[in-house]
């Protein structure tokens, strides 16, 4: 309240601004008084637009324009509105943030709820099922409402019925997205695990409850599948051979407080196993970095992990890499295992792409699992996908959150 009451905003590093976006309390029935400065370092700010008003004709995000100009650090000052003293801003965004352009959709807050649509041709106001085939997947959710001391789930026919849940697993009101937001801090866990998720488990089964999860010998079934160096019989009675898992998502947030060397990680993709993990695709962004990492684990079974990294550094020591992803940047990956044949012999190769909005792609090398210890008869396979936080430290359970948003996924099998 008052006049020259400032907001600044810390963009992590001097870059270019083309564009600021702000969206007014009551911004449809009152106009707003405000000027803007910027600055590269935090101390020195010159005047970017002069004190000016909102239009007064919308609560959406209105933007303003001006000659590209390079800054860190973005200060509105405000200086009341026409009925009181109050500075009431809803929303606030800058545009270009370096990588120079802007989205031709814009900010989609408007048009979106007018048309039903988003900009990435899902529904609005629906559950993620009306946008999403959900009908070979459960999900795991960090809460125990029936209190049986584990982690709550929704099954198969839950979520193609139109399951969700109102702070966890929804769809995003403006992009239309499926949100998946995991708490790391004071969360119920899955038994194998002291991690909180919200994760998409693959279900072949498409939920025919005659079908086990697992079969009781511990071997192979139709809920789920093999390499296909697996032996015969475990490829016949598996529910598919190798696989192929795509996605496009944006991480939007990720955790900031906890132990160094567990803050700001998430799993965003797995090849799960029986017990062991042979693909976790992580996501990686420290707070005090602009850019987050890209890479994976490969887990041995019954042994130690092995790291790949493909974009940036895993170390919480990491410097902001360059080629980084933002968050909220849009980008997509595509885990797959295929048969290569050797000398007779059948190896499972991995591959994992990263493709960037531009189309850019980033691949790992190939990598040869056929000394990994999966292809035997009491091995199987099934993917997941969501946000699998990968810190258990965090004490701010209401707002340290992992969150990624999901705009494509599937999953395919021989």
């Amino acid at each position: 309240k008052g006049a020259g009451k400032a907001l600044i905003l810390d963009m992590g590093m001097p870059q270019t601004l083309k564009e600021l976006g702000v969206a007014w309390y009551k911004g449809a029935a009152r106009q707003s008084f405000f000027d803007v400065a910027t600055s590269t370092d935090g101390n020195a700010f010159r005047p970017l637009i002069d004190k000016r008003s909102s239009d007064g004709l919308t609560t959406a995000i209105e933007r303003y324009d001006f000659d590209d100009t390079l800054a860190r650090y973005i200060r509105l000052t405000g200086y009341g509105n026409q009925q009181n003293t109050w500075n009431s801003v809803v929303e606030i965004q800058p545009y270009g943030c370096g990588f120079g352009e802007i989205a031709s959709t814009g900010d989609g807050t408007e048009t979106a709820r007018v048309r039903g649509v988003s900009a990435y041709g899902l529904k609005l106001g629906v559950p993620p099922s009306e946008n999403f085939d959900l009908t070979r997947w459960k999900i795991t959710i960090p809460v125990d409402r029936d209190g049986d001391g584990r982690a709550d789930e929704l099954s198969e026919p839950d979520l193609a019925a139109g399951g969700q849940d109102d702070a966890m697993f929804y769809t995003d009101p403006v992009t239309g997205g499926m949100v998946f937001r995991s708490t790391p801090a004071a969360a119920a866990t899955t038994p194998n695990s002291s991690y909180a998720r919200v994760e998409l488990r693959g279900m072949l089964r498409a939920g025919d409850d005659s079908i086990p999860t697992r079969t009781s010998s511990g071997r192979s079934g139709a809920n789920n599948w093999v390499f296909s160096s697996a032996p015969a019989e475990a490829q016949a009675n598996a529910g598919g051979v190798d696989g192929t898992l795509r996605a496009t998502l944006a991480v939007n947030q990720v955790s900031r407080m906890g132990e160094r060397g567990q803050v700001g990680r998430v799993v965003i993709g797995q090849i799960h196993g029986r017990a062991d993990e042979p693909l976790r695709l992580c996501y990686r962004k420290l707070p005090t970095n602009k850019f987050g990492s890209i890479y994976y684990a490969r887990e041995i079974a019954g042994g130690d992990d092995i790291y790949v990294e493909m974009i940036g550094s895993r170390s919480g020591e990491a410097e902001n890499p360059a080629d980084g992803i933002a968050l909220d940047e849009v980008f997509s990956y595509e885990i797959a295992v295929t048969g290569n044949e050797v000398d007779g012999v059948v190896h499972p190769i991995l591959t994992v792409k990263i493709i960037r909005d531009d189309g850019t792609e980033v691949v790992a090398p190939p990598l040869d699992m056929i000394d990994s210890g999966y292809s035997t008869a009491d091995e199987f396979m099934f993917f997941k996908a969501g946000a699998y936080s990968q810190n258990n430290t965090s004490t701010w359970a209401e707002r340290d959150v992992d969150q990624v948003t999901f705009f494509a996924l599937e999953a395919m099998h021989n």
